[in-house]
């Protein structure tokens, strides 16, 4: 910013004040323009030739300009007409006088307070100046005149501005538009009316997730305590647990409902979610195993619709490990049970779950471990306890996929998160030869 020429002299009632400390606010220092701050005469004029306290540097400032010019060899006095003179500023002149007249008002707008924590230093120095002249009025050494004060405009400051769009459970306020900086809001209208039915069950489902996320957190602090408690404080603090992670699991709301139904279940909404996996990935292992096998039967009868739901975020093998770890401690006649969601008839699609289950990671990884645990039973000498017609519901489910694993592309077969080595023993138990070396090839 260029610098306007000082007055060449000031009338003995309108005295200039005393520069500015050091510390002097920074954004006081570009308004030392005698038209904004003081009520002089237009037609007044100086010559900058002759130094005056407004155009002195400080000594300091001074004493380092000399030894930086004295070791550049250039020991010569720094005047203050030198450093004042355009010829020295290459940014000199580059604002008009529209730009310096908008900077000054901004800087005069932030002075526009009586409180003294906005412009500490601007405040002080009046009113030490104001002071100074009260002491010199009583000792009789001037006559009483008003101090010289900065004249600000007065711009009227609204204190709350409405938005022009208000929409509900929006996270975030709409930009507001005010007579400065007016904003169209139309396209974010338009899009929250076209979205609204759609979100609407998104934000119901992430406010339910953000309260049961506060409920795990107790959970794993009190297991946190549990494992630093006494032997004879755990019994207490496990009951506390389990009383948690009840109030937990009956939150979650899973009931049975049709595939008509499935949008609207508050438990499945939380599955469409990817926060919400996480949320289930962290509370299975404390859930007992009878909660657990019920969130896995769930999840496993409506496994085409969260695949479905699950198309673009693909977080859904976020969920194989914990359930991997359900499945291991399975008996077998609940394994048959899972295992019947996935080879029943869908009314809306022709295609079987298992099917698509091939098709998708997550799907085809919880197929495998649910037919790796099964194989692991009948090769281990632990007494399976089957219900009537187990070893048949059984045999038919492994005929049935190894029909549709050799029947679907290998091109739309999905690499599992985890292939158990057992699965090809399995086969042999009931297949030939060439059918295994075919679903071998397969599988690789």
């Amino acid at each position: 910013m260029c610098l306007r020429p000082f007055p060449a002299s000031v009338t003995q009632h309108q005295q200039l004040p005393r520069p500015l400390s050091p510390c002097t606010s920074v954004r006081c220092l570009p308004l030392w323009t005698p038209t904004l701050f003081f009520s002089l005469s237009a037609s007044s004029q100086v010559d900058l030739s002759a130094p005056s306290h407004l155009t002195q540097l400080h000594p300091q400032h001074q004493r380092i300009l000399t030894q930086r010019q004295q070791q550049g060899g250039q020991a010569q006095s720094i005047s203050s007409e030198k450093l004042w003179s355009p010829n020295t500023d290459p940014y000199a002149g580059l604002m008009t006088s529209k730009d310096k007249d908008w900077v000054v008002k901004v800087e005069m707008i932030q002075l526009q307070s009586e409180n003294i924590d906005d412009d500490y230093y601007y405040q002080m120095y009046y009113h030490r100046l104001e002071h100074r002249q009260a002491e010199e009025e009583l000792l009789g050494g001037r006559n009483k005149q008003e101090p010289l004060k900065l004249v600000t405009p007065f711009i009227q400051k609204v204190e709350t501005y409405d938005s022009v769009v208000r929409i509900a459970g929006s996270l975030g306020q709409v930009a507001v538009s005010t007579c400065y900086s007016p904003r169209r809001a139309i396209d974010a209208v338009h899009h929250a009316l076209v979205e609204e039915a759609a979100g609407s069950h998104r934000l119901r489902a992430l406010h339910r997730i953000e309260k049961l996320f506060l409920l795990l957190l107790e959970v794993e602090e009190t297991q946190r305590k549990n494992s630093m408690a006494l032997e004879e404080q755990q019994p207490c603090c496990q009951e506390q647990k389990s009383q948690e992670v009840e109030c937990i699991y009956q939150a979650l709301k899973i009931r049975a409902c049709s595939s008509k139904e499935e949008a609207e279940d508050e438990f499945l909404q939380l599955l469409c979610v990817r926060k919400g996996k996480k949320l289930m990935a962290r509370l299975l292992p404390h859930l007992t195993r009878e909660q657990a096998e019920k969130i896995l039967l769930t999840i496993t009868h409506h496994l085409p619709f969260l695949m479905k739901k699950d198309m673009l975020e693909e977080s859904l093998p976020l969920l194989y490990s914990p359930l991997n770890e359900v499945v291991g401690r399975m008996a077998f006649s609940k394994l048959i049970e899972v295992l019947q969601e996935m080879t029943r008839p869908l009314l809306e699609s022709p295609e079987l779950p298992l099917t698509m289950a091939l098709k998708n990671q997550f799907g085809i990884s919880l197929l495998y471990s649910l037919l790796s645990h099964g194989e692991k039973l009948l090769s281990s000498d632990v007494p399976l306890e089957p219900r009537r017609g187990d070893f048949e519901t059984w045999t038919d489910m492994v005929f049935l996929v190894a029909r549709e694993l050799s029947q679907v592309p290998k091109a739309s077969l999905v690499e599992p998160l985890f292939l158990p080595s057992n699965l090809l023993s399995l086969f042999c138990r009931y297949l030939d030869k060439q059918t295994v070396h075919h679903l071998e090839a397969k599988m690789e």
